[in-house]
C-alpha cells in the first residue's frame, strides 16, 4: 500500500480565494486586458499564465538540489539507508552491494535520536501575551484584550497540534512553513439570506445563504511546495515574490472554486516499499520516499508579490492548471502571509538545514561497521576452506559437507581440506562503534543521557550530571529559539489581519483568573500593539525540572517565609503544583481555600458581580487578596473603564477592615469584662 508523502493542507487555497470575489475563469475574459505591466505592455490572461509558470520553472531548478537533499533526509530517517540520488532525475536510487555476499543490514540512530530532538522540543511553552503601545491606561486595556483574543486563537484552532506537526517537518527538511489567511466563512453566523437565481432554462431556483463574521485560519505548507524569488536571500521579508505549488484532486478543485477542470496525472512524492538485498542471500523490504503519479488531479499554484513602489497594494494570483486563472489582485495583506520555521539557520541562504544532513555521513559508516562485525561474526560457525583443485566435488561440498555431521568426501592421493582460521576480531573496530555513536549524538545535539537517560560513565557526580543535562538544553535550545521566533511572528501577522478585517465588534469566550469564565467583546479598534512576547522563557533553557530544583533549594533554605516565620499559602500551593500530586485541593487547608475564594471575588468584581461578605471569610487573607489586586495593573485598568466596579471592590476591602476592627473591640471589650470580674472587692 502506497502513503502519500504529503500534508493534510486542507482548505487553504480554497480559503484564500474564498475572501474575492473577481474571477477570471470565464471564456468571455479570455479577450480582456487584465492589466499593464511596468513598461506599459497590456496583459491578457495567457501572458500572466505563461509568465507565472515559467517563473516558476526556474525557482524549480534554483531549488532542485535542496529537494534531493530532503528527499535524502526522509529515507535516512524511516531505515531506507542503502541509496543515494540519482543526478538527472531526482529520484532516490537504491545502491547495489559490490558482493552478493557482503552483510546490508540498517542500524538506524537516526530515527530516536531525532525523535529524542522532537520529544525534547515538544515541551517548550508558546503561550504568548501583548505588551502595550505606550504605558497609558487604555493602551494596558487594549494589550490585555489582544493577549485574549492571541490565546483563544491558539486554543480554539488545533494550534497544538499543527505545532507538533511543524516541528516534524522542521526536523526532517531544516523547514516548515505557515500560511494565515482570512476566512469569511468562519466565525458567528450573523445573518441568512434567500439567494434567487434563475438558469438558462427559465426556471427560478432559490437557497439560503448564510454569512458570518469571518476569523482567521491557517495552515502549514511543506518546503517542497515553496518556491522562493531566489534560495540565496535569507527570510521572507527578504523575498519578493514566493510562489506556492500544491497538488488536488479535480474533485476538491471544484468544491473549492466551483471549476471544473479535466484530470491529468500530476507527479508529486510518496512512500513505497522497496526490496533490496540483504547480503548472505537475504533480502530485505526498506520504505523509500521517492515521486510518484497522482491520477486525476491539477496542480494548484499561488503567487505572492510583496508592496513594492510599483505595486503599493502588492499582488496576488491563483492558477489552476496551465489555463484556469481563478484570481489576479491585490495581495489582502500588508505582506506576504507565509512564515518560515527552521531548525538550524544557514546564513545567506533562504532555507534551513536538518541535523539528519549532518548525520548521513555518519550512519552510512555506522552501518558499515556494524555490519563488519556481524560479517566476523558470521563466518565463525561456518568458515572457509582450503582445497587442493580437483580433490573434491565444490557443489556438493559447498551445499552438504558443512552440515553438522556430514561426511566430507575428498579424492585419494589428495590433501584434506583444511579449515583456515580466524583471526581475532580488533579492538579498534568495537572502539571505532561506540566512537560513531557518541559521534552522532553529539552532531544530533543530543546525549546519552537525553536518549536513554543514562549517564555516560557510571562515576559521574550528580553535579556533572547536571551540568551535563544543561548543556544538552543549551545546545537544543538554538532550534527551540527559531521555533519560537517563527510562532512570535506568526502572532504578530495574526494580529495584523484582525486589525484589518475583525471591523465589526464580536465576542470571545475565554477563561480568566483563578479559572472563572468570561465573554470579551473587542474589535479591530482594539488591537493597537504589535509587541509579543512569550509568557515564560525558553524551557530548553531553564526546564521544569531546573525551576522545580531551584524552588525547592529556595523552600528548604528559607528563602519564603515572612517576618514571622510563617511559609505563605502561595508558596504551599506553588510546592504542591511542582510535585505534581493529583487531586491537590483534596489535601488543601482552610487558609488556602480562603485565598482561592478572595482571588474569585476579584473576578467577579471585574464583571459587575458584587459579592456579600460570609461570616466565614477569613478577613485577614482577604484584605491581602483584595489588596494584591488592587495594587496591580489589572485594577487600574478596571478603574479607568468601569470606576463603579472599582468602586465597588474598594468598598468592600473597607467592610473587611470594619469587620476586623469590630471583631478586635468586641475582643477588647470581652477581656475588659473578663478582667473585671475578677478584679478584688473594695
Amino acid at each position: 500500500m502506497q502513503i502519500r508523502f504529503t500534508p493534510p493542507i486542507t482548505g487553504i487555497t480554497a480559503a484564500i480565494g474564498s475572501i474575492f470575489s473577481r474571477k477570471y475563469n470565464d471564456k468571455d475574459e479570455e479577450a480582456k486586458v487584465i492589466d499593464v505591466d511596468k513598461d506599459g505592455n497590456t496583459l491578457f490572461k495567457e501572458d500572466i499564465i505563461h509568465n507565472i509558470l515559467e517563473e516558476l520553472e526556474k525557482r524549480r531548478g534554483q531549488r532542485s538540489s535542496l529537494e534531493r537533499q530532503w528527499t535524502l533526509n526522509a529515507n535516512f530517517l524511516i531505515g531506507n539507508q542503502y541509496c543515494g540520488i540519482r543526478p538527472y532525475t531526482g529520484d532516490i536510487e537504491q545502491l547495489e552491494p559490490i558482493y552478493g555476499w557482503l552483510n546490508r543490514e540498517t542500524f538506524n540512530n537516526i530515527a530516536p535520536l531525532i525523535q529524542t530532538r522532537i520529544a525534547n522540543l515538544k515541551k517548550i511553552n508558546y503561550l504568548m501575551k501583548v505588551k502595550p503601545a505606550t504605558n497609558e491606561l487604555d493602551d494596558y486595556a487594549k494589550a490585555d484584550v489582544s493577549t485574549s483574543v492571541l490565546q483563544h486563537t491558539q486554543k480554539s484552532s488545533d494550534f497544538a497540534s499543527k505545532k507538533d506537526t511543524m516541528i516534524y517537518w522542521n526536523e526532517l527538511c531544516g523547514n516548515c512553513f505557515w500560511l494565515s489567511w482570512w476566512d469569511k466563512n468562519k466565525g458567528d453566523k450573523i445573518a441568512v439570506d434567500t439567494v434567487v437565481d434563475v438558469g438558462d432554462d427559465g426556471i427560478e431556483r432559490k437557497w439560503q445563504q448564510a454569512f458570518y463574521q469571518g476569523d482567521i485560519d491557517y495552515g502549514l505548507i511543506t518546503p517542497y511546495e515553496v518556491f522562493p524569488e531566489s534560495v540565496f536571500k535569507q527570510g521572507v521579508e527578504n523575498q519578493r515574490s514566493i510562489i506556492l505549488e500544491q497538488v488536488k484532486s479535480v474533485e476538491d478543485i471544484y468544491d473549492l472554486y466551483g471549476i471544473d477542470v479535466e484530470g491529468r496525472a500530476v507527479e508529486t512524492f510518496e512512500l513505497t516499499p522497496v526490496t533490496s538485498g540483504g547480503g548472505l542471500g537475504y533480502e530485505n523490504t526498506v520504505i523509500s520516499i521517492g515521486h510518484r503519479t497522482a491520477e486525476n488531479a491539477e496542480k494548484v499554484i499561488t503567487y505572492f508579490e510583496r508592496p513594492s513602489k510599483y505595486r503599493p497594494n502588492g499582488l496576488m494570483v491563483i492558477i489552476v492548471g496551465d489555463e484556469n486563472l481563478v484570481y489576479y489582485g491585490d495581495m489582502p495583506y500588508s505582506k506576504i502571509p507565509i512564515i518560515q520555521s527552521v531548525c538550524h539557520e544557514v546564513p545567506g541562504q533562504f532555507f534551513g538545514k536538518s541535523v539528519i544532513e549532518d548525520l548521513i555521513p555518519y550512519q552510512r559508516t555506522y552501518n558499515g561497521c556494524i555490519n563488519s562485525i556481524h560479517e566476523y561474526i558470521k563466518r565463525l560457525p561456518l568458515g572457509n576452506y582450503l582445497v587442493e583443485e580437483g580433490s573434491l566435488d565444490i557443489d556438493d561440498f559447498t551445499e552438504h559437507g558443512l552440515e553438522p555431521g556430514a561426511c566430507i568426501v575428498y579424492k585419494s592421493g589428495t590433501t584434506p581440506p583444511v579449515r583456515v582460521q580466524n583471526s581475532q576480531l580488533p579492538a579498534e573496530i568495537m572502539t571505532e562503534r561506540y566512537n560513531l555513536k557518541s559521534d552522532m549524538e553529539y552532531v544530533a545535539g543530543v546525549s546519552q543521557l537525553m536518549v536513554t537517560g543514562n549517564a555516560p560513565q557510571t562515576n559521574m557526580s550528580g553535579t556533572a550530571i547536571s551540568n551535563l543535562m544543561e548543556i544538552d538544553n543549551t545546545r537544543l535550545s538554538l532550534t527551540g529559539d527559531h521555533l519560537r521566533n517563527s510562532i512570535k511572528k506568526l502572532a504578530v501577522l495574526w494580529l495584523e489581519i484582525y486589525k484589518i478585517y475583525a471591523k465589526t465588534h464580536r465576542i470571545v469566550e475565554c477563561i480568566g483568573s483563578n479559572n472563572i469564565g468570561k465573554a470579551l467583546v473587542w474589535s479591530a479598534d482594539d488591537i493597537n500593539s504589535y509587541d509579543v512576547e512569550y509568557t515564560t522563557e525558553n524551557e530548553l533553557l531553564m526546564s521544569e525540572e531546573m525551576q522545580k530544583q531551584r524552588f525547592f533549594e529556595a523552600y528548604n533554605l528559607g528563602l519564603f517565609t515572612d517576618a514571622e516565620g510563617r511559609i505563605p499559602e502561595r508558596v504551599k500551593q506553588r510546592a504542591l503544583e511542582f510535585m505534581k500530586i493529583g487531586n491537590y485541593s483534596d489535601i488543601m487547608n482552610i487558609n488556602l481555600l480562603q485565598m482561592q475564594a478572595a482571588q474569585r471575588e476579584n473576578v467577579f468584581f471585574e464583571n459587575g458581580v458584587i459579592p456579600k461578605i460570609s461570616e466565614f471569610d477569613e478577613h485577614e487573607i482577604h484584605i491581602e487578596e483584595h489588596l494584591r489586586y488592587i495594587l496591580q495593573m489589572n485594577f487600574q485598568i478596571l478603574r479607568h473603564k468601569k470606576p463603579e466596579y472599582a468602586a465597588a471592590l474598594e468598598n468592600h476591602l473597607k467592610e473587611h477592615k470594619q469587620m476586623i476592627e469590630q471583631e478586635d473591640l468586641q475582643e477588647m471589650a470581652k477581656q475588659m469584662q473578663i478582667q473585671g470580674a475578677f478584679a478584688p472587692q473594695m
